[in-house]
């Protein structure tokens, strides 16, 4: 196990003038699942994203395996499973056909294409549903479509963002499940959540994100010892208790949302104080 398998250092990120990330250091272990919580807002998406080079830093380093990620993109797309929006897959696609696009994109052979996805689709137990269109499926087995998707090419980091969201308790107890047997076959998963007792049955690393930094990061049973806590719940509550915590849209989407609305809004104002000046010229004549 490399405990300094993918690490953050001094890492900075900033959506125009809102900053979300403030010099954080973080190492994520090799091997282990690693859940990234905080409230909403803190950046926890935003993490993700870096990891997985989505997004640029503007200031710091993202390393994987000790190569900064920026001058090695090609072998962090082969290394990492990405399931970070909401459903990567195409809709008008079987989920059979979803799973050869994406693994031709990886550039796996067809014949071991062809092998690989009869064994994926078994292991995320959408057997009965190989041959229905996406748009035909149920939440969670679009959950899981999603899951084997990012497995298609076989990836040592497997990165989630919220797997289990507006899942009902069965079926999120299933989607923990899979996570896990996806864990014990040596792939590291690095997970979001806002439902903190996923952390508690789940992880084995925690970092915690809290006012721009990483306010916690170690071993669950460190970080609940430390804090003399029985679960992740007890945790987050004595920290996000606090006064003065800075909350940020956490959504790129939604900053340029604001930013297009600003900019309509000086656009409308300018044209408005050009009719103004334009009206008095024609006043003046």
């Amino acid at each position: 196990m490399d405990d300094e398998f993918i690490q953050l250092k001094k890492v900075t990120k900033a959506f125009g003038k809102n900053r979300v990330l403030d010099k954080i250091d973080l190492s994520i272990p090799e091997g282990k699942i690693t859940g990234i919580i905080g409230a909403s807002g803190e950046g926890k998406s935003t993490i993700l994203k870096l990891i997985s080079s989505f997004y640029a830093v503007d200031s710091g380093e993202v390393f994987y395996f000790r190569r900064n990620i920026k001058h090695d993109t090609t072998h962090v797309k082969k290394s990492f499973g990405i399931a970070i929006d909401a459903g990567s897959f195409y809709e008008n696609l079987t989920v059979y056909e979803n799973l050869f696009h994406f693994g031709r994109l990886y550039n796996v052979k067809r014949s071991v294409l062809k092998r690989r996805i009869r064994g994926i689709i078994r292991f995320v137990g959408l057997e009965e549903a190989s041959d229905v269109l996406s748009r035909n499926l149920s939440l969670g087995m679009k959950k899981r479509l999603d899951l084997a998707c990012a497995l298609v090419h076989k990836p040592s980091v497997l990165i989630l963002d919220e797997p289990t969201a507006d899942l009902d308790p069965l079926l999120r107890n299933q989607m923990l499940k899979l996570i896990r047997k996806i864990n014990s076959h040596g792939t590291t998963v690095i997970f979001t959540t806002q439902m903190l007792d996923e952390v508690d049955v789940l992880c084995d690393y925690v970092a915690i994100l809290y006012n721009e930094n990483i306010h916690e990061e170690n071993l669950l049973k460190d970080v609940l010892k430390k804090y003399n806590a029985k679960d992740m719940n007890s945790v987050f509550t004595k920290i996000f208790s606090k006064k003065g915590r800075k909350a940020y849209l956490e959504s790129s989407e939604k900053k340029r949302k604001i930013d297009l609305k600003k900019e309509k809004k000086n656009i409308d104002d300018n044209n408005f104080i050009k009719e103004l000046k334009d009206d008095e010229k024609g006043g003046k004549k």
